[in-house]
């Protein structure tokens, strides 16, 4: 049976780059997120700044595996994810886990 939700979520793993002196390392969180339609994900402009912020804003329910600089959980609220979102790698590797998601794709090497 095919299910019809109002507003469906889903909850995946992000896998980021994260720039470190001579490279990157692999780290890892997971995203609740809100599937939105196709007509209303088309009114962001992703080349817009403050539209995307903003689609993000509605596509991010939930961050999970959230620390701080030594490693300490931090509980999810909208300012941690407001400060996620300022990171570009964050952004890039989330915008990557929703829309592989969308599209059935398994993501990794």
């Amino acid at each position: 049976m095919f299910k019809l939700a109002k507003e469906p979520t889903f909850r995946h793993q992000v896998e980021a780059k994260v720039p470190v002196d001579g490279g990157f390392e692999d780290q890892s969180f997971e995203v609740t997120f809100r599937a939105i339609d196709a007509e209303e994900a088309e009114g962001y402009d992703m080349g817009d700044a403050m539209s995307q912020t903003a689609f993000f804003k509605r596509i991010i329910v939930e961050l999970h595996d959230i620390g701080d600089a030594e490693g300490k959980p931090v509980p999810y609220s909208d300012a941690v994810r407001d400060q996620v979102l300022r990171l570009p790698w964050a952004k890039k590797a989330i915008a990557k886990t929703y829309f592989a998601s969308l599209r059935g794709e398994r993501l990794g090497n």
